[in-house]
């Protein structure tokens, strides 16, 4: 059941960020493996990798604090462009600095999910207080199925290569010209929605004071948790793929339904999450998850058969600590406004 702040805008937006995420569920796939096979060493990919991580959290910051003040909706297209624009580099240059180009300008673009400054600024414009919690879980299950699907396609290079007799590069390319489609049909989604001005509100100087304590002390608990839980998992994340092409000599087309399942399971723990989140609170759910993933991080270190990688691959990935992070980052709509920032989502 859709809530009922879920209108036209919100299916829009709903659409437009699965378009993109269908194209991030492959790029996270083939992308490390796909410099392997240009022939780049695992330092340059490795800058290659670390430059649209350093791009990425500037973008957060400032597109979050200036959609704050001009508006979501430019910054939806500014997105979608800016991903589009990576996937296009991708697909016409092989050149290491043109591809760095490519990382910086697309990392400009990533946030296609509900989580993001931008995104989730508009979902709190846009929805009412008791149905803001509802309205992020169906954005997240959407953009967990079109990762599904995006994870799917990471396996077509090999089609291709077969199938229309082509080299792995121009495999490749032709499979970052589809992404460059979904990022235009992105645009397509977003050009028809109404902006809403961020709302403003008036306090006097002692609430707002009372409620500036209350939120920082929230902020930055949750920032030490996810700082460093986001330094780790940074180091490895875009590398996974990589990894296992080196270690287990397995490409796109075998890990691609791999990252498929583990994000289709995902879909369900956003039923699970609320109950257990609940039950013990945001922070010490948060922390309890970091800490299960330490643990198998370094299990997954030490595996050197690939069926148990694998199912460790599907235990910790992206999607499960993402669905952690979308509920404890949600307000609880029985929480007085004035608890944390106004009734709006905390960015960190």
């Amino acid at each position: 059941m859709v809530p009922g702040s879920f209108d036209r805008d919100m299916r829009l937006l709903t659409l437009s960020m699965s378009s993109r995420r269908i194209a991030m569920g492959f790029l996270q796939i083939v992308r490390s493996i796909y410099f392997a096979l240009l022939g780049f060493s695992p330092v340059e990919i490795g800058l290659l990798l670390s430059l649209a991580t350093a791009v990425s959290a500037v973008h957060h910051i400032t597109f979050g604090m200036l959609s704050d003040r001009f508006g979501r909706k430019i910054f939806l297209i500014l997105g979608g462009i800016f991903s589009t624009l990576r996937m296009v580099i991708f697909a016409l240059s092989t050149d290491f600095w043109i591809l760095a180009l490519g990382q910086g300008i697309g990392a400009m673009g990533e946030g296609a999910g509900a989580g993001q400054p931008v995104v989730s600024g508009y979902i709190a414009d846009k929805t009412e207080m008791e149905d803001r919690s509802s309205v992020f879980s169906t954005l997240a299950v959407a953009s967990a199925l079109a990762a599904t699907i995006g994870s799917l396609m990471a396996g077509l290079p090999t089609w291709f290569q077969s199938a229309l007799s082509l080299d792995m590069i121009t495999a490749h390319s032709l499979l970052f010209w589809i992404g460059a489609a979904g990022g235009l049909v992105s645009l397509l989604f977003v050009l028809p929605m109404k902006d809403v001005k961020p709302m403003k509100t008036e306090e006097t100087p002692e609430k707002a004071t009372v409620s500036g304590k209350r939120s920082w002390g929230v902020i930055v608990r949750f920032s030490l948790v996810r700082s460093t839980s986001g330094l780790g998992w940074g180091f490895i994340q875009s590398l996974l793929p990589l990894y296992f092409f080196i270690k287990f000599g397995v490409g796109g087309e075998f890990l691609g339904p791999i990252y498929a399942a583990s994000r289709f399971i995902s879909i369900f723990s956003y039923t699970l999450i609320p109950v257990v989140v609940d039950r013990f609170g945001e922070i010490r759910t948060l922390v309890a998850s970091r800490l299960a993933t330490a643990a198998m991080t370094v299990v997954f270190s030490m595996a050197n058969w690939l069926p148990l990688a694998v199912i460790l691959l599907v235990v910790f990935s992206e999607p499960r600590r993402d669905s952690h992070s979308h509920r404890c980052e949600q307000l609880r709509p029985d929480e007085p406004k004035d608890h944390r920032t106004d009734g709006r989502r905390i960015h960190v």
